[in-house]
């Protein structure tokens, strides 16, 4: 009654719409209960039809309403019910014939019906889609039609509505099909139903005279149906009937029919017949126009009106006329005279009828044009003018629109409307430019263009008839535009609004006005820059202009036919001048009003662009404009919202993204509407693009707006696409892209609620997706699935119970605890439901539960309940507190008393025996607790059936799982049951756990050692007594060892139980000798027991490296070897780790060669497989394994370098820096400087240390990079040749780098870098010296190096190394003299140290290589020592010095003399030549001793002598030189001198540096030349001894050591000294010489017998280098200038 009568009680628009709202969301929700045969069906199916039509702003809501009614009633629907549908079919409205053809097809079998009219209707329905799916039905039902059903059709086509009218006369005549017989009845019938409509509608009267009220209205829509019947019968027409049928037309005046409607269909009919079989009868036609022409009629208007219609058929038929046939230009001649008739569809039917003769009369194209432009511009009715237009169109038309240009026809009009006299012609050229546009269409929008401004000026003319007639010119040209033309125009138009002139404006204002005219697409794109404007001049100051501008307004006012969008037009036309102001306003209006009538194209143009603006706007505005768009969708022909579809969809689809969830819904409720109505081929890349957007990475909103878009699409497609998409869809949401399954996974929140009961069946296919989704990852994954899940379960729990409650029953069992967790809280919402109960914690608990389980008992069954509400129970004890509190939260709101938990148990029991069985572990863990948890509440009487029951399938069962269950529930029984209950079962448990231990599989054997874990809780002592002794006694037998081992591994995995196991167990496998199966046992229990073996380690890995050692067998020597390892590798990181390091650091150091070997090998393997971090302990092993490198046993060299080698390419880059400093002081200490290490010398034997080394020197600390460069030389020192062959790239490379990086910026060197350059230096040094051809490759890179480091100003010590390591690389460069050059140039810095740097460079250089270089070098080096003679530098004269001894060294004799004679053998003596002296005596001797020997000495005399204590010392030291240089052993008589020279300045009162050099001098000549020495005692012995108490300390030792020395008292003891007292010495005084023997005896004697000791304790002259003494001596005396001949140069930094 409320949607009958349009509500009820409420006269406010707003209320009723919402009374009407109401009413049909509660019908809707009763839709699916119609499947009752009582409800009234029928009447709804009626009610729901009417609503579509009444109440099109619900249309959707509406036809939801009709498909659930429709599947709710297609199982037992009546054939009245069908009947009522079917009706449905042919209303006027196509929405609502799709809607009730959608619901046929889909849920309505009419497959026992042959034929049903009102498909066959709809087949030929004037819609598209309508028509297939007319189509569609027809076909899946197998309908058929014959001829005989063409006379049940024939009562539609008197329709009133025309669609049906137009449906029904197509249907009929393809009904007719080729049976002429049926044709010749229904045209008959056809003809006769005319004849009977057309008679006149008179009044009656009743017996009194009195009128009767009788229905006066003519019923021209019956008429128009047959037209329409004779036009789609054409091609059913023969020959013979044709001529017939004309004369009924003519006879019965149906062409000249009082409707011109009817008229006009009736000539189009007789026209289409007559196109098609006309030129079978032209002559019979011919003569029957013509001569009903020529007659005359008794009405003179029905008359004219079929005189006019024969014309135009004589004009149809006349195509038929050859070409050239005299007849034509006489129809052409009748035809032109037809067209001064004053009917505008006549003339337009003859214009159209000319063409095809026109082109058949080309010749006399010419008189027709002038007899046209004739009657167009002179003839003074309006009439003839008009006509002239349509007849020079049709003329343009046939012959082409050259005839235009050839004729002049637009220059003749251009003139016609300059004409100001005769405003006939300017109304005659704009009638002609309306034709004209009219007839051509598009090809002539060219010249509308250029007759534009004429168009303008005829808006503006005096006359009111020539301004009508421009105004229908414009109206029609425009109307014909291209968006190119409105493009080109529209500028024009638009600048004439700013012109100055009024009449400018007032024109481009009409003109503007008459664009309303255009095509709706055009008017659409056009109105936003057409209107503002228009607006814009409302308030010009001209009131002309302002006329015209509210005309033009008007205008876009008129071409509205929508009553609703005409009553909104200036609110409409408001929002389009001032779009920021008015849109909300304009959208508000639309939404208010209700719309009855279709948009028409015009219409729907100005709509569209105010939702343009507002889907472009805030979110509240473009929610409203979505809203327009869902309701109009339905309003509009398919064709009219096409052109606009790209603007609406995009606006929509941006609205689809928008973050407002209400403005969201609302456009895809409106996209889906429009898919709806247009089909999915009219929107192709919808679906993709939205399923693209759902892929994507765009924000959560974006996805689920799509999501929702592509659900309202989907849903307005109907079922069929969605069982197309679905598969898609499900897997998109597994996908592996969480983005993706996110996008995907929200179309579950959206289909079911668009789709309703329908998507019923889909259920099982998208339920384990959502479950899925409940156990993603990702939580707005989960977030989606779960309220997917709740609306499921909300929309469907009392309608697809049997779907829903298995797939989640299955997902309370699920793996995935997330699962579990979402499945209970959805059984729970689905079991409320049904319940009917709210499941939040309420006073009275138990009650409710009462109820609910009463309720559920009676819905679900006592089967299904059972099973459902034991799955929640089993949940209840669940691993995950989530589920668990989910659960029992459940079951309190729905079980109420224990009994209920009673009545369970037996389907619990076989659930729970299921769970244990499964092949998940923690499914067993959870039903093993279900176990426990029923033990505890049902008692303990299940005890006698269960425990059978398990020992049997244990010891029965090939199933790994389920034996592992059993486990499971045994260790439950034991935790639950009381110890009473179980010692009545002690005997059983006990056997159950013992075979359970010894089970052939891990996982079984891990359950059952939980289960004794329980037990011995229980029993205590008494358990292990009963397990323990079992297991032994099986690890003796050769049969049951291998199982019993593995049950006490795995009993040893926990640290209570080894404590208990292990004191008993180790004792019994570490007997020895031991075999290779407790050796695998010892391997094994080490992997499991963990911390509890670290205890037993010292004495598990002693025993079996003794046993290793001393094994005969290879196999088991194998064997043992692998068991140490995994023993080693199993322990933990902490105390273990420790206790193992300890065993192994002692065995490495064993006494037992053997031992040590294996020691290193096994810990090679644990530094390659271990993943402990043992780094506290790597100084400790590097130090044993590297002090094992020194090792006598070979094999204990190698397996000290393959352990060590193993720990270093493990060490990471951190930990190398830090190793650099320890490992280079264990190095010191490791071997002999100058002595092969045995381990360097092994194959890449350097490669176990080198990379700490190496990484140090490129990546430490100042600090770490001097120690690695010094390391490095230690490992030189150690290494020999061949051991360094193979690492010249890794040895040199990173020094040449290291130096090279902190070379390149001088001004940033600190003194930490320069000790580092310098110890770079030592050890390239030590490196060149060591393998110098191998270095060959790196030389130049060197060389560059050293001379940089030459000019750091900054280090002596860099400068000495450098020069000193450029010494050695030059004997290895063919060419020196570029070299000295450089070197020669370098010597001319200001700098002294730089300059002494490179004068000592040069001295290395010249005193290795100088033979080599030319004489440019050599008088370059000449210059050069020029230049710094008498340098107030000691230390330049020290460096000159050394230069000219190396300098007389490389020059021929000749030269070299000279250069003596210049520079050393100099009277007086200067400090330069006396350095020099000593340089020469250094470097070159024999030139000194050979040639110049008497000036030698005597010159070493002077100097001895001289007071200059420099001159003195120097001169001293230049005398040990000499003696120990000069040849001729046998000739002392000329050294003697100088041996008197020195026996005087040891005299005590000399200087004490002279004294203690002179007794220096002494000794080593006497060391090394004692013959020499013996011969002068005489002058020697009285002042040595006289020294040998002085007080000054070196003096008094240097005098003791000579004395001993020229005595020979460490070789010969007393002989020496007694000869010499028995000799030379008597003449001495007595006190001396008594003096002198108290002495010998006393201190010599002493001294002697400890020099003796220390000799044979250094193993041999120059033992181990412990007497430096000596070698100090010698240095002191080759020294030149200075005692240290570069100390600091060859030491360590």
């Amino acid at each position: 009654m409320i949607l009958r009568r349009k509500g009820i009680g409420y006269t406010e628009a707003e209320a009723v719409e919402e009374q009407i709202t109401v009413t049909l969301e509660f019908v809707s929700f009763h839709m699916s209960s119609f499947s009752d045969e009582h409800l009234p069906r029928g009447e709804m199916i009626s009610l729901l039809i009417e609503c579509m039509q009444r109440y099109t702003q619900h249309y959707k809501l509406l036809k939801d309403c009709l498909l659930t009614l429709s599947r709710s009633i297609g199982s037992n629907i009546s054939s009245a019910e069908r009947a009522l549908l079917l009706q449905g079919v042919i209303v006027p409205e196509a929405s609502v014939r799709a809607s009730v053809l959608q619901a046929i097809r889909e849920y309505i079998d009419l497959t026992d019906i042959d034929f049903i009219e009102q498909i066959w209707v709809a087949m030929h329905d004037d819609n598209e889609d309508n028509s297939e799916l007319g189509q569609a039905i027809w076909q899946e039902n197998a309908l058929d039609v014959e001829p005989h059903d063409a006379s049940k059709l024939l009562k539609y086509i008197s329709s009133s509505d025309r669609q049906l009218r137009s449906a029904a006369s197509r249907a009929l005549a393809e009904s007719i099909g080729a049976d002429k017989l049926m044709f010749s009845i229904i045209l008959t019938k056809l003809q006769e139903q005319y004849r009977d409509l057309a008679k006149p509608k008179v009044a009656e009267r009743d017996e009194f005279g009195m009128l009767k009220k009788t229905n006066l209205v003519d019923p021209w829509e019956a008429r128009s149906g047959i037209a329409m019947s004779f036009k789609a019968m054409a091609p059913n027409f023969d020959s013979g009937v044709l001529v017939s049928f004309i004369e009924f037309l003519i006879d019965s005046t149906a062409i000249g029919d009082r409707n011109a409607t009817v008229r006009d269909e009736m000539i189009d009919s007789a026209i289409a017949i007559i196109y098609l079989h006309g030129a079978e009868k032209v002559e019979g036609l011919m003569d029957l126009f013509e001569r009903t022409v020529d007659e005359n009629h008794a009405d003179s208007r029905t008359s004219d009106s079929v005189n006019e219609a024969i014309v135009i058929l004589y004009g149809a038929l006349a195509r038929h006329l050859p070409y050239g046939d005299d007849r034509v230009p006489n129809v052409v001649k009748r035809l032109f005279t037809t067209l001064s008739t004053p009917s505008e569809t006549v003339q337009y039917a003859v214009a159209c009828c000319l063409p095809p003769l026109i082109r058949t009369s080309s010749s006399h194209v010419s008189d027709y044009v002038q007899a046209m432009l004739d009657q167009l511009l002179q003839s003074k009715k309006y009439a003839d003018r008009r006509g002239a237009a349509y007849g020079l169109a049709g003329i343009v038309s046939g012959q082409g629109l050259s005839t235009l240009r050839e004729y002049r026809i637009l220059f003749t009009m251009k003139t016609a409307i300059e004409n100001k006299k005769d405003q006939n012609h300017r109304q005659g050229a704009y009638f002609a430019y309306e034709v004209l546009s009219l007839i051509l269409g598009r090809i002539f929008e060219a010249y509308i263009i250029q007759f534009v401004p004429q168009l303008l000026t005829g808006f503006g003319d005096t006359s009111m008839d020539v301004r009508e007639a421009c105004l229908d010119a414009a109206k029609t040209s425009f109307r014909r535009l291209s968006s190119y033309g409105v493009k080109i125009i529209l500028p024009t138009l638009l600048a004439g609004l700013e012109d100055s002139q009024w009449r400018s404006k007032k024109g481009a204002c009409d003109l503007l006005g008459a664009m309303a005219y255009l095509d709706p697409q055009q008017l659409a794109l056009s109105l936003p820059e057409i209107i503002p404007p228009l607006t814009g001049v409302l308030n010009d100051s001209h009131k002309e202009v302002r006329n015209s501008a509210n005309r033009s307004l008007q205008r876009f006012g008129e071409v509205i036919s929508n009553p609703e969008v005409k009553s909104l037009v200036s609110t409409l036309l408001r929002a389009l001048s001032d779009p920021t102001k008015y849109t909300d306003v304009a959208l508000e209006a639309l939404i208010k009003i209700s719309f009855v009538h279709y948009l028409d194209s015009p219409s729907l143009a100005l709509v569209v662009r105010i939702l343009e603006r507002g889907l472009g706007d805030r979110s509240t505005t473009r929610r409203k404009a979505a809203q327009i768009i869902g309701s109009l969708a339905h309003l509009t022909d398919r064709k009219d919202m096409m052109p606009h579809l790209p603007v609406l969809v995009a606006g929509l689809k941006l609205a689809v993204v928008d973050p407002v969830p209400a403005t969201r819904a609302t456009a895809s409720k409106a996209l889906g509407s429009l898919v709806e109505k247009l089909g999915e081929e009219a929107l192709p890349d919808l679906i993709p693009g939205l399923m693209l957007t759902l892929k994507s990475d765009a924000g959560a909103g974006d996805r689920l707006g799509s999501a929702q878009a592509l659900s309202e699409v989907l849903a307005g497609l109907g079922i069929g696409r969605l069982e197309e998409t679905l598969p898609t869809i499900l897997q998109n949401a597994s996908s592996s892209k969480p983005a993706v399954r996110e996008g995907f996974m929200s179309l579950f929140v959206y289909l079911p609620a668009c789709f309703g009961s329908s998507f019923a069946s889909y259920l099982n296919r998208i339920i384990p997706s959502i479950l899925g989704g409940l156990a993603d990852d990702v939580e707005s994954i989960r977030e989606t699935s779960l309220k997917a899940g709740r609306l499921l379960v909300k929309n469907f729990a009392t309608k697809a119970i049997d779907l829903l409650l298995p797939e989640l029953d299955q997902g309370l069992a699920d793996n995935n605890y997330r699962i579990r967790l979402s499945s209970v809280e959805l059984v729970g919402d689905l079991l409320f439901n049904l319940t009917g109960i709210s499941g939040k914690p309420e006073q009275d608990e138990e009650e409710g539960a009462g109820v609910a389980g009463a309720s559920l008992l009676e819905v679900l069954g006592e089967e299904k309940r059972n099973k459902v509400l034991s799955s929640i129970y089993i949940c209840r004890c669940d691993t995950s507190g989530l589920v668990r509190s989910a659960a029992i939260n459940v079951w309190k709101a729905l079980v109420a008393t224990p009994r209920t938990l009673k009545e369970l148990v037996p389907t619990l029991t076989q659930l729970l025996i299921y769970r244990l069985a499964s092949s998940n572990m923690e499914q067993k863990v959870i039903a093993g607790n279900a176990l426990g948890e029923l033990i505890r509440k049902a008692g303990e009487g299940v005890l006698a059936s269960l425990l059978p029951a398990l020992e049997e399938g244990l010891q029965t069962s090939t199933d790994i799982d389920h034996r592992q269950g059993i486990c499971i529930a045994l260790r439950e029984i034991i935790s639950s049951a009381s110890q009473d209950a179980l010692e009545d079962y002690e005997k059983t448990i006990t056997s159950v756990v013992r075979v359970a231990l010894v089970d052939t599989d891990s996982d079984v054997r891990e359950a059952a050692a939980e289960a004794f874990d329980s037990l011995q809780k229980i029993f205590g002592k008494k358990a292990v007594d009963q397990v323990l002794p079992y297991l032994l006694s099986l690890l003796r037998t050769e049969s049951d060892a291998e199982t019993a081992l593995a049950a006490l591994l795995t009993l040893l995995t926990d640290n209570t139980r080894s404590n208990v196991i292990l004191p008993n167990l180790i004792p019994t496998l570490l007997v020895s000798p031991i075999n290779a199966f407790n050796a695998k046992a010892i391997t094994s229990l080490a992997k499991v027991a963990g911390g509890a073996m670290t205890r037993r380690l010292p004495v598990i890995l002693n025993t079996f490296m003794d046993n290793e050692i001393s094994s005969t067998s290879e196999d088991l020597h194998v064997e043992l070897q692998a068991s140490f390892d995994a023993i080693l590798l199993s322990v933990d990181e902490f105390d273990g780790l420790n206790t193992a390091m300890s065993v192994m650091l002692d065995l490495i150091k064993n006494e037992d060669h053997r031992k040590r070997a294996s020691t290193s090998m096994h810990l090679s393997n644990f530094f390659a497989n271990t993943t402990l971090d043992y780094s506290r302990y790597h100084q400790d092993l590097i130090r044993v394994l590297l002090a094992s490198f020194d090792d006598g046993d070979i094999n204990v060299v190698k397996a000290a370098w393959t352990a060590l080698f193993e720990l270093t390419k493990r060490l990471r880059k951190e930990e190398l820096e830090g190793l650099v400093l320890s490992t280079r002081t264990i190095l010191q200490q490791v071997g002999v400087p100058g002595h092969n290490l045995p381990g360097f010398s092994l194959a890449k034997g350097i490669g176990a240390i080198l990379p700490i080394f190496s990484h140090g020197l490129l990546n430490g600390n100042s600090d770490q990079r001097v120690q690695a460069a010094l390391a490095i030389s230690d490992i030189i020192d150690r290494t020999d040749a061949d051991g360094l062959k193979s690492f010249v790239t890794q040895l040199a490379g990173p020094l040449i780098r290291a130096v090279s990086e902190r070379s390149v910026d001088v001004k940033c060197k600190t003194p930490s870098y320069r000790f580092e350059d310098s110890a770079v230096l030592l050890t390239l040094n030590h490196l060149l010296e060591k393998i110098p051809t191998h270095l060959k490759p790196f030389l130049p890179q060197l060389q560059r190096t050293f001379a940089k480091s030459l000019a750091d100003a900054s280090s002596e010590i860099l400068r000495l190394r450098a020069a000193k390591a450029l010494g050695t690389l030059i004997t290895l460069t063919p060419r020196i003299d570029p070299l000295i050059a450089e070197l020669v140039a370098g010597s001319k810095t200001p700098d002294i140290g730089v300059q002494n740097a490179m004068l000592k460079a040069l001295y290395e250089v010249v005193s290795k290589a100088g033979t080599h270089m030319n004489e440019t070098s050599r008088a370059s080096i000449l210059g050069l020592m020029e230049s710094e003679s008498g340098h107030g530098d000691d230390s330049m004269n020290v460096a000159n010095a050394q230069l000219m001894g190396a300098l007389v060294k490389s020059l021929p004799v000749a030269n070299a003399a000279s250069l003596i004679k210049q520079r050393v053998l100099t009277s007086p003596i200067t400090s330069s030549s006396i350095l020099n002296l000593n340089s020469v005596l250094l470097e070159a001797p024999t030139s000194l001793t050979r040639s110049f020997r008497q000036e030698t000495v005597a010159l070493l005399c002077q100097g001895i002598s001289s007071k200059n204590t420099f001159i003195s010392d120097n001169s001293v030291v230049a005398a040990g030189k000499y003696l120990l240089t000069f040849h001729g052993n046998d000739d002392h008589d000329h050294v003697k001198s100088i041996i008197e020279a020195l026996a005087v300045v040891i005299q005590p009162g000399n200087p004490v540096d002279t004294r203690r050099l002179s007794l220096v001098v002494v000794r080593t000549v006497s060391r090394q030349r004692h013959r020499l020495i013996s011969s002068h005692l005489q002058l020697l012995a009285p002042p040595v001894f006289a020294s040998v108490r002085d007080s000054v300390i070196p003096v008094k030792l240097a005098s003791e050591a000579a004395f001993l020395s020229i005595f020979s008292v460490e070789e010969s003891e007393t002989e020496e000294f007694d000869k010499y007292i028995a000799g030379e010495g008597a003449a001495i005084n007595a006190t001396t010489k008594r003096s002198m023997q108290d002495y010998f005896k006393r201190v010599a004697m002493r001294l002697g017998a400890q020099a003796r000791e220390r000799r044979e304790a250094e193993g041999g002259q120059g033992g181990l280098g412990l007497s430096n003494d000596e070698k100090e001596d010698e240095r002191e005396i080759w020294s030149v200038g200075q005692v240290d001949l570069g100390e600091a140069t060859f030491n360590d930094t």
